[in-house]
């Protein structure tokens, strides 16, 4: 896929989710009893992140279809806007576990692949383990 292949907030919202919610249906049982569901999330919204970047170039636009994203995926989750310009900001900065995830988000847009959230968990349980 290019990045001219969605045209629409909505369609870019629906592609994400459905990719989303595809992988996490496909993590073992014991993945998801040893990953709490708020570095789950975290590790959601990162990949998010990626999958958008290799669909959108304008970095405001993609702020803005997360943003969309979180208050619909999560509703009772608060300051959506913050936790984007901080994800923007983590973007920025060379923090290797953020470009883990989000080059997985990549991928998976590019490759259409839904098997990246589960590398994904791994990386999160590892990092648990050895903190």
């Amino acid at each position: 896929m290019t990045s001219g292949t969605i045209k629409t907030d909505s369609d870019a919202y629906e592609l994400a989710s459905r990719t989303a919610d595809a992988q996490r249906a496909r993590l073992p049982e014991w993945q998801r009893n040893q990953i709490s569901n708020v570095d789950l999330q975290i590790g959601e919204t990162w990949f998010v992140w990626g999958f958008y970047s290799a669909m959108i170039d304008d970095i405001e636009r993609r702020k803005r279809l997360l943003v969309t994203y979180l208050n619909k995926k999560y509703p009772q989750s608060e300051n959506a806007e913050q936790l984007v310009d901080e994800i923007a900001k983590t973007a920025q900065e060379e923090n290797r576990l953020f470009e883990a995830i989000a080059a997985a988000g990549r991928q998976a847009y590019r490759e259409g692949g839904d098997s990246h959230l589960a590398s994904i968990a791994t990386i999160f349980l590892n990092v648990i383990r050895n903190h």
